[in-house]
This record gives structure tokens, sequence and C-alpha cells, in this order.
């Protein structure tokens, strides 16, 4: 690395240091700037959790984050050289956390902000992080997988090699060094942050191997959910709802047109092998009203959607409310064969409570 002499027109080249010459420590020091900013890691991430250690194995994780697909991140930083097994112990760290639930990444959060004093709300920050609309919605997509990132000044090569074949095998994980340099005498430090792996050129991490070509995509929902949700819109749109579709999420939208705090919601849950129809209020204001009127119009409503309904606010925060109604589904029957079925009973309980909440 050089910086430029303005003066001489000349580059003068830069020092690269250490973090154990310089008193830096990986706990107090690195921990430190990337859960004070986690862009650092070249994505949009929030930190849930630093070096947390309530796992029944006395061991202790040096960074969880969430990325903006509701993935768990697990963030494994060294200072110098990493050593050879860093990259099991982050695998380990993954099957630790595959087994969260949605209430306790929730609770860990929490626990991060009261740790540092930081008066913000733990599911507010989460939800309007991942931009979804009630907690269901939530609950669908926290921690429907998890990520590795593996950070430090010199990642081994048995590392990287290892790195290298779980990324080229769909294995969410990368690498990246980050390293010090001393300037203006020796008086000043400056990082150097790189992603190492995944490179344009991964094999050339691979220790003994030969040049092999496979792809390594986004992680999205299977074909069979995309699938069924792309009909799902279809058959709404064609009723002139503008429905919405990401395909790395269980479930679509509808705006409702009335208000932009009510939001219907199609979701799939996979784990509980339901669907759940629901019109979600997300604020005091807009609640209150979605109350009065759906208890108002009861009868009426449910006489036209020839089912009842369930009426919940927010588990964690009471200015929301719920209006849904959850149906299971046989999981051998194979998801497209719902399409017809649950397609037209979202779109008429889009339809039906439209017409009841037109006043608000």
């Amino acid at each position: 690395m050089y910086k430029l002499n303005q003066n001489n027109n000349e580059l003068e080249k830069i020092t690269m240091t250490t973090f154990s010459d310089n008193n830096l420590k990986e706990r107090d020091n690195i921990e430190e700037w990337i859960r004070k900013d986690s862009s650092i890691l070249g994505e949009e991430i929030i930190i849930i959790a630093h070096e947390y250690d309530k796992f029944e194995v006395n061991e202790r994780l040096d960074l969880l984050g969430l990325d903006k697909d509701g993935n768990l991140v697990i963030i494994e930083v060294k200072r110098d050289k990493t050593g050879g097994n860093v990259d099991f112990q982050a695998l380990k760290y993954c099957s630790y956390c595959s087994n969260l639930t949605p209430n306790e990444i929730v609770d860990i959060y929490d626990e991060y902000l009261k740790k540092f004093n930081i008066e913000e709300d733990a599911l507010d920050n989460i939800m309007n992080f991942l931009e979804v609309d009630s907690e269901d919605l939530l609950n669908g997509l926290l921690n429907s997988s998890q990520r590795i990132i593996i950070i430090g000044k010199e990642i081994d090569k048995r590392i990287l090699s290892v790195c290298a074949w779980l990324s080229q095998n769909n294995i969410d994980i990368k690498c990246q060094s980050i390293v010090p340099y001393l300037i203006n005498n020796n008086e000043e430090i400056i990082i150097d942050v790189n992603q190492i792996i995944p490179p344009y050129n991964i094999e050339d991490y691979f220790i003994n191997k030969k040049k092999v070509n496979k792809s390594k995509g986004k992680i999205v929902q299977s074909d069979e959910v995309i699938h069924f949700f792309n009909k799902i819109v279809s058959m709404a749109n064609e009723r002139g709802h503008k429905a919405y579709y990401n395909n790395r999420k269980p479930y679509v939208k509808i705006y409702s047109g009335i208000d932009s705090n009510l939001v219907f919601a199609l979701v799939y849950k996979k784990r509980e092998g339901q669907f759940r129809l629901e019109l979600s209020a997300r604020n005091s204001i807009v609640s209150e009203k979605l109350n009065d009127i759906y208890f108002a119009k009861k009868e009426y409503i449910e006489n036209e959607l020839q089912y009842s309904c369930e009426v919940k606010e927010g588990v964690k925060n009471s200015d929301w409310l719920r209006v849904y109604k959850e149906m299971s589904c046989d999981m051998n029957k194979g998801l497209i064969n719902y399409t017809e079925e649950v397609g037209v009973m979202f779109i008429k309980f889009v339809e039906v409570l439209k017409k009841y909440l037109s006043k608000i």
C-alpha cells in the first residue's frame, strides 16, 4: 500500500504492522470497531450480541449479527494469525445458533442493547431493519439460515482452503483480512479491510485442487415456495390488487390502499406446517380503529368469510394489532396443490376486510 506525497508527486510505501505490536486487542479493539460500525464487513448487518456465552457448552461467540434477509451471521474475529481451527469453531457456533427461535433472538438483542445502555426497542429495531410489517412475518423470516464471517490479519491457508470449499458448496461463508498500516512517521495507524473469500478466483485458495466451475447463488426460498407465491401474486394482480413478493421471503404482501400502516399478508410457515392470512395495523391510532370496526362488524365480516379470525395485539409492541386466520397444511401434499384454495381465500380475506375498513 502506498501514500501519495503531493508535494513531490511520489508514492511513499506504507509500512504494514501487526495489531500486537501496537497493543491492539482482539476483544477490546477489533471487535469493538465492528460492533460500533458493522459496515466494516462490507454489507448491511446489525450486531445483536457481543461475547455471547449462554450456550449449554462453555464457549463464547465473538459477535452475532443479522443480515437483511434475517439470517444469523456468526462473526469470528482473530487479531493477527488465525491458527488452523477457527473454521471448525465458527461451524460449531453456526450449529448452536441454528436452533435459536425468533423470540430468543429478540431477547438476545434486547440483552445486548441493555448491556451497552442503548435505549432502543429490540423488536422494533429488527422489524425496521428487515422491513417487515408484523411479528408473524418476522417469525417466518428470522434465522431461516446461518452465515459465517471470519476476519483477521493473516488467515491460515488451511482455513482458506476449507472456507473456499464450503463457499463453492453453497455454505455462505466469507473470509476477510483486516490489516493495520503505519503512517505519518509511525504515529498513526490506518486499517485496510478486504474480502478474500469468495474472491473472483476462488480456486486460488484450494490446496492441491484443480480449477472447479461451480456457481454460488444468494440464499432464496425453494423453487416450490417461489412458484407458489408467484402464482398467488398473479391471482391477486388479476383481481386488481398490487401484490408484492421477494423470493427471499416466505410471504406475499398487499398494501391496503386505505392507510400505509394497514398491510395484508399471506405467510407460509414451513416449520409449523401452516398458512396465515393476516392484516396488520402498525401504530396505535390505526390499531384502535381496526379493533373498533372489526368488532362492530365482526358478525358480518365472519359471515362473508365463512370462518372466524383471531385478533391480537403485538407480543412485544402493544401498538400493533393483527387480524389473522391460520390454516394447517399437509406437508406431503405439495405446496403448489394449495395454490388455488389458499389464493382464493387470501384474495377474499383482502376484499372483505377492505370493504369494511374503507372508512378508517
